[in-house]
């Protein structure tokens, strides 16, 4: 299976809101992402849904008060046989620049930090 995305994802755990806009009973939930990229990321879905499914998308950035509005379509949806949950795949597709460039630093943020704890664990050469 050869790889569609662009861009690089970092697992990066972020609090999202999400809903799907519609004129009957809204479904909503909340998760965590799995992965985060520039163009998507991985986040736990109600297993009602399916890919195509639009999402009004809610980020909260940690340390940061103001969360991050977004649009987005669910790309792949995992589908288990028990749970009521799924893995999904979400690509957004409306967030300002500015929003965008947020989620970056956050992302870039941690990315550093966690490559700096893995150099400090491993032996250096002498």
């Amino acid at each position: 299976m050869s790889e569609k995305r662009k861009f690089m994802r970092f697992d990066v755990a972020v609090e999202v809101e999400y809903m799907v806009p519609g004129n009957g009973a809204p479904i909503e939930g909340i998760s965590v992402t799995r992965n985060l990229s520039r163009e998507g990321m991985q986040i736990t879905v109600n297993s009602k849904l399916v890919p195509g499914t639009e999402l009004e998308i809610k980020l909260r950035i940690p340390e940061d008060m103001a969360p991050v509005y977004a649009k987005g379509d669910l790309v792949w949806v995992e589908k288990p046989e028990v749970k009521t949950e799924s893995s999904a795949g979400v690509k957004f597709t409306q967030m300002s620049p500015f929003d965008r460039n947020r989620i970056l630093d956050h992302v870039y943020k941690e990315w550093v930090e966690e490559q700096i704890g893995q150099n400090a664990t491993q032996p250096r050469n002498k």
